[in-house]
């Protein structure tokens, strides 16, 4: 029956897809626009360790993998020409994906050769598009609806790249295509009677309801809020998620009927109806999702998921996806922007230094699918290599997303406030940005954080001017200093934000100073009797490449005695960070960064026998490190 009901529309949708707009519209006026934004037309320099990845990232996968990778966009060329492409169900998103990443990235940079990278593929994709607006890879009898594909997922990345490529450099021709492909579902859905249910795969193809809000606020097109509304009653047809309703009932994500990480997408457009209505259910649902997640299924890598979807467990040794994280990261930021809360960003650097890291060959030419806590780094080619094809031999849903990770920096490490700059990232890096009718302001970083927590600041602006700077004092710092221009500022506390408002002039300093640790989250369940050390952000693991033992046999590390610096070594790929701990044997273990941990091929382990370990009492399971230090 759902089969006959696409056949039929698809006869009829080109004439009606072609229709002009019923009306000229204007954008709306949000009732609750973010407390935090992104900045826009960023200009940002990133140098260190991270400047280092973001090159290596660049230059080994987003400017080879459309050229390398040419069925990216060519599947869509010939969707409708026999013998048909032996597609995945996800297939369409590759491209989409891919395109997000990219620009997410290209605007750390302002790589010359990567924006005209981006705009080939984003001409080629738009070329591909079908003369209805469908932007998706496959034949007309499995379009749409039907339970063996999830095409409405695949379009929702491919309109989402296309917006974001029109709002980064102002690309008409790609913010029409995705308006085409919207168009396209409100005619096949709306004018159809058909529901966005019946598409089966519902945490994935409900998500399209995310791209519907953004179109929204950048069109004022009311029948996209329209089809917003038809998926939001969708999410209480089961087996859909029931998003909104179970979570202001007090239900975990994890206890959702469908706990897959791809709902996070759909979740994510709960947020813009928050912001379009200002009505506060929405609100209250969103931060349940996120606040649930973090306390029941944030990993002590800052990786989400367990066997692909929440399970009530952080230990759950299963395979923690990268696409997971990816998308934790991404209803993070837009947590963030919608409260304003530092506790978010803390939680944005932890995933940003360790599971996304941690997923990246340092010199960028390969990702993983899985990122344990403990085991071993596989390339996604290995993992997942049953999702390559002829013409894309290295695309997996996590090779063209995990690109994301490192762009999203470029929305959360610095933002504005109704009043001034907020300073989340801290490393070497540099930012400039025009104030709201003032001057524009340069803001350099000079540290080697994370290795150490001494931060300066320097202020590069035209003129004098009166505006807050807010700086994130970490939540795992037990406590923290601050200067201005060599004065100590007063009323200093971790866990928010620092906000100083004054005149500021050219040259002032700020300087920060933070207790970097270690810390400790001592695990259970699966991970009874061990623990996780922290170097600040850092999650610090054993690799044998810097030690005599046996993942599986290591001492138990003494933490009643203080750690000590290591020199690196020359075992490549170096490490970032080297710090040793003393056993109760009285010999030592020398652990490093996460993010190096692993990546010679060999296992490594995160979850590590400690001693003394502080009862469950002593600690904030939602926040562990506050309450569980250690020398």
């Amino acid at each position: 029956m759902l089969l006959t009901i696409g056949l039929a529309l698809a006869c009829v949708l080109p004439v009606a897809a072609m229709q002009p707009e019923r009306s000229p519209v204007m954008k709306p006026k949000l009732a609750r626009p973010p407390v935090l934004k992104e900045i826009e037309n960023l200009q940002s320099s990133f140098t260190g360790w991270i400047g280092d990845r973001i090159k290596a990232n660049e230059r080994s996968w987003l400017l080879t993998a459309p050229l390398s990778n040419p069925a990216m966009t060519e599947m869509f060329f010939d969707r409708d020409r026999e013998p048909h492409r032996d597609l995945l169900p996800w297939s369409g998103e590759f491209a989409g994906k891919y395109l997000t990443s990219a620009v997410e990235c290209y605007r750390l940079t302002r790589n010359k050769a990567l924006r005209k990278t981006i705009q080939a593929t984003v001409d080629r994709f738009i070329a591909s598009q079908g003369e209805d607006g469908y932007l998706g890879p496959f034949p007309k009898d499995r379009r749409m609806i039907g339970r063996d594909t999830w095409d409405l997922w695949g379009q929702y990345h491919c309109m989402l790249g296309l917006y974001l490529w029109y709002k980064e450099v102002g690309d008409k021709s790609a913010l029409a295509a995705c308006k085409r492909c919207a168009d396209y579902f409100c005619n096949y859905f709306l004018d159809g009677k058909v529901r966005v249910y019946d598409a089966g795969s519902e945490e994935m193809n409900e998500s399209c309801i995310h791209i519907f809000t953004l179109l929204y606020q950048e069109t004022g097109n009311k029948r996209y809020l329209q089809l917003c509304k038809e998926i939001e009653k969708d999410f209480e047809t089961p087996p859909s998620g029931d998003y909104i309703r179970a979570s202001l009932a007090g239900k975990a994500f994890y206890q959702l009927p469908k706990p897959r990480w791809e709902g996070l997408h759909a979740i994510q457009g709960i947020a813009e109806l928050y912001a379009i209505t200002g009505d506060k259910k929405y609100r209250q649902a969103y931060e349940q999702i996120w606040n649930t997640i973090k306390q029941y299924d944030r990993h002590n890598t800052g990786g989400f998921s367990s066997g692909e979807q929440a399970q009530g467990n952080p230990y759950d040794p299963r395979p923690i996806e990268t696409c997971c994280t990816i998308a934790w990261m991404a209803l993070s930021v837009d947590m963030l922007k919608m409260t304003g809360d530092s506790l978010v960003a803390d939680e944005l650097e932890l995933s940003f230094y360790n599971g996304v890291l941690g997923a990246m060959e340092p010199n960028g030419r390969w990702w993983t699918y899985n990122t344990p806590m403990d085991g071993e780094r596989k390339a996604a080619t290995q993992d997942i290599d049953f999702q390559e094809r002829p013409g894309s031999p290295e695309l997996s849903c996590c090779s063209v997303n995990a690109p994301r990770g490192i762009g999203m920096l470029s929305e959360w490490a610095y933002m504005v406030s109704e009043n001034g700059v907020v300073v989340n990232y801290y490393g070497p890096s540099s930012v400039s940005l025009s104030l709201p009718n003032g001057p524009i302001v340069k803001v350099i970083q000079i540290t080697d954080y994370p290795n150490t927590g001494n931060i300066k600041l320097k202020l590069d602006i035209t003129k004098p001017a009166e505006f807050a700077m807010r700086f994130r004092l970490p939540s795992w710092s037990t406590h923290a200093k601050c200067s201005v221009n060599g004065s100590a500022v007063s009323g200093v506390s971790t866990g928010k934000y620092l906000d100083i408002k004054r005149q500021w002039k050219q040259g002032d300093t700020i300087d920060l100073e933070l207790d970097m640790g270690p810390w400790l989250w001592p695990g259970e369940k699966d991970c009874s009797g061990k623990a996780s050390l922290y170097w600040g952000p850092i999650l610090l693991a054993y690799d044998p490449r810097f030690g005599s033992y046996s993942p599986l046999e290591l001492p138990t590390i003494d933490l009643s005695q203080p750690s000590m610096s290591t020199s690196a070594t020359n075992r490549l790929p170096n490490p970032y960070i080297l710090r040793t701990f003393r056993t109760v044997d009285g010999k030592t273990v020398t652990l490093c960064d996460f993010a190096s941990a692993g990546m010679a091929g060999n296992r490594y382990v995160s979850w590590l026998k400690a001693e003394p370990l502080p009862k469950s009492a002593e600690y904030d399971k939602r926040n562990p490190w506050r309450k569980a230090g250690c020398k």
